[in-house]
């Protein structure tokens, strides 16, 4: 099965005490390795950047490494080569027992309005920094600085040089990327403005000192000081492929895709999915549903089988969503298991050489046919933003591709050729033991290059945070295709693909 996991850095994880320094030639040693590990598996070695350019940073890298240095240090100091492939699918990891449930945090959720940074929840023990305080600094540092040295130091939900998922993703995960770069802090001194009472934010800076959680203390605080937004009842814990009929009146629902990943529970040929989906799609039917919003926000992936029985619903003709699926050599062990014989034979019945010492897949042009009985012919409406990526980017450039829907919110953080995952090789460092996640596959998707409208998928219809829509922590891309539906607004296409509005 084909498996497009769009995966962070690293989540709600805390940090240990740190090991000893490397050595240079512990360091030189882990680098090297590193290296001769991504020419072996990496199908995107090149891609994006050229080999030369590569070497170069690598030299760079290797040369500078001089004297001993700490564990989190060199965890930053890989960061450049690992980032220089460009590719949102390629994760540096904390080595195993790094990270453990003391890890202390900055307290904050923080979004960005028009620039600026402003704390949307507080999990801290000071009740006073309000929805919509503008933060200012932490520790003497610019908000504005870290949030620029995170979607630096971690490439993850990002492919190319599209910045739409670093941007979203070190924002929406800020207190564990600060974590996982900077190192847990007991404490931080903030400086901020308050939110006033009417909706305005104080011109006068604010200094103050606050104790830092623990992943439990802040899920605590959250859940005690915001059950409209974490409680059973609240959007985010809404379950996935639930659908809601928003105004019976006009006929319009919302479908949240929030991943393509199966149920919970051992579903190995994603039949449970498959299950939930055809639900969805017979409420929609016999509700007599005539503008369908399908919610991808924040959907980082999961199976492409799952994203295919999506499109099913509306995809006009038969489709494939791979036009091809090629991998290293060294590949083929990984897909391989010693306690599994028929694994031999299944690797032969799905794969054959490409006559350049790699291996491409003989069932990556698979085709599927529409669901003609339960199709969705009326408005189709996706909402996208930076963290749609890896499978649910593949729905969005086949959708796109075949002239259907209209796109709100903001460019997806995949791109619109294909991408480099399907499956994973984990390695570990020698000697700082810090982990790498490799993909194996170079996954195209079959889609016509004339009708993109961009690298990434891009909207039709750009919708951005507000300062309202933070103090009331609305979804604007879900209220923007709501006011689009009821003025009848839709995108429109010439022919296959592109885009007038």
């Amino acid at each position: 099965m084909l498996v497009c996991w769009g995966l962070l850095l690293t989540l709600i994880v805390p940090l240990s005490t740190a090991a000893q320094p490397l050595t240079p030639d512990q360091a030189h040693d882990d680098l090297l390795y590193l290296r001769r590990q991504l020419r072996a598996y990496h199908p995107g070695l090149g891609h994006y950047t050229p080999e030369q350019r590569m070497e170069q940073v690598f030299d760079s890298l290797y040369n500078r490494v001089d004297a001993p240095i700490d564990y989190l240090p060199f965890f930053r100091h890989l960061s450049p080569y690992l980032n220089a492939l460009k590719d949102g699918h390629t994760n540096l990891n904390h080595r195993k027992g790094f990270i453990n449930r003391y890890t202390r945090y900055v307290p904050f959720y923080i979004r960005q309005v028009d620039g600026d940074y402003f704390i949307s929840h507080n999990a801290s023990e000071d009740s006073t920094l309000r929805r919509g305080t503008q933060l200012v600094s932490i520790d003497g540092q610019t908000v504005a600085d870290i949030h620029q040295a995170l979607l630096e130091g971690d490439r993850s939900g990002s492919d190319g040089d599209n910045v739409s998922g670093r941007q979203q993703w070190s924002l929406t995960q800020f207190a564990d990327y600060y974590a996982c770069w900077f190192g847990s802090r007991d404490s931080i001194t903030v400086q901020y403005r308050p939110a006033r009472a009417d909706g305005t934010v104080d011109a006068v800076l604010h200094e103050k000192r606050l104790a830092c959680p623990t992943v439990a203390r802040f899920r605590e605080k959250l859940w005690q000081r915001y059950p409209t937004d974490f409680g059973p009842k609240s959007e985010s814990r809404q379950p996935n492929l639930g659908l809601r009929i928003v105004d019976s009146l006009s006929g319009t629902a919302v479908l949240r895709v929030s991943s393509f990943s199966n149920p919970r529970g051992f579903d190995p040929f994603g039949w449970g999915f498959r299950k939930r989906l055809k639900r969805a799609f017979r409420q929609v039917k016999e509700a007599g549903i005539d503008n369908l919003i399908v919610d991808m926000q924040d959907n980082g992936g999961g199976a492409v089988i799952n994203s295919a029985r999506l499109l099913q619903f509306w995809m006009p003709a038969p489709f494939r969503i791979m036009a091809r699926e090629e991998m290293k050599l060294a590949a083929r062990p990984q897909l391989i298991t010693r306690w599994n014989p028929l694994s031999v034979l299944d690797f032969k019945l799905r794969y054959k050489k490409d006559g350049r010492g790699g291996f491409i897949s003989r069932m990556a042009n698979r085709q599927y046919r529409p669901i003609g009985r339960l199709a969705f012919r009326g408005n189709l409406y996706l909402l996208m933003n930076g963290s749609s990526f890896s499978a649910a980017t593949s729905v969005l450039a086949k959708t796109l591709d075949a002239g259907k829907g209209t796109f709100v919110g903001e460019a997806c953080g995949g791109a619109y050729w294909g991408d480099f995952a399907g499956q994973f090789n984990y390695i570990t460092l020698p000697h700082s033991r810090i982990q790498v996640r490799v993909p194996l596959k170079k996954l195209t998707h079959a889609v016509d290059a004339d009708h993109a409208n961009g690298f990434t998928v891009e909207p039709d219809f750009t919708v951005t945070r507000s300062y309202t829509d933070l103090l009331t922590n609305r979804n604007f891309a879900l209220d923007y295709a709501l006011k689009l539906i009821r003025q009848q607004v839709t995108a429109v296409r010439i022919g296959d693909g592109g885009n007038v509005q």
